[in-house]
């Protein structure tokens, strides 16, 4: 049985994910200056995802202890194994140069968009927890391939991004809790209609 968390509302175990969703940033931030994002666009459907934290340390020694030890999350290693990424997506999220013949070409020069992230993650009690990571890079996938067989074995691609902090508020992700009251409604219901912005007023 689940416990009650600080927040007096009980929480169940995580089991799933849902489909994953991306957005580019059309305009880049600055230190003054919020990005704008355009509209979320289905990625694919996740077969697994896992999102690992980077952190930056520092640690101070003086009369032999340690009188500082600061741990900060620093930026987000997502790897994405999908049940596929279409042709037109690959174009818009690696950057990649499309010819005159429709054909796409990887070039070492290429830059790839910083785009946005939002996924759910599904808990058993039917709640959802939801997140957003504001600016990354996607690499080039990862693309298996196997000889057919009198089995059919589907190959899935896995491809993986680095998010880091923006520039403008330091902000890395946001994540809600749907079964948290406190989280309004509208922010629920919006979360993959547009990039969730903090309110701060």
């Amino acid at each position: 049985m689940a416990e009650n968390n600080a927040n007096n509302y009980s929480e169940g175990y995580f089991y799933g994910i849902l489909d994953i969703y991306v957005a580019l940033m059309s305009t880049q931030d600055s230190p003054s200056t919020k990005p704008t994002y355009g509209n979320y666009q289905v990625m694919g459907k996740t077969i697994e995802a896992q999102i690992t934290p980077n952190y930056k340390e520092g640690k101070v020694y003086a009369s032999n202890v340690a009188t500082r030890n600061e741990k900060r999350v620093d930026s987000y290693t997502v790897s994405l194994n999908l049940d596929k990424i279409p042709y037109a997506m690959r174009e818009k999220i690696l950057g990649r140069y499309k010819d005159l013949n429709g054909v796409q070409i990887v070039k070492g020069s290429q830059k790839a968009p910083f785009v946005a992230i939002a996924f759910a993650l599904t808990l058993d009690d039917g709640s959802l927890e939801l997140w957003t990571l504001y600016k990354g890079k996607f690499s080039e996938p990862t693309q298996v391939g196997h000889t057919d067989s009198d089995n059919m074995t589907y190959q899935h691609p896995t491809i993986e991004a680095t998010f880091i902090r923006r520039e403008c508020d330091d902000a890395l992700a946001a994540i809600a809790a749907t079964a948290d009251a406190n989280v309004l409604e509208t922010v629920k219901n919006n979360w993959f209609t547009r990039v969730y912005e903090a309110k701060t007023t």
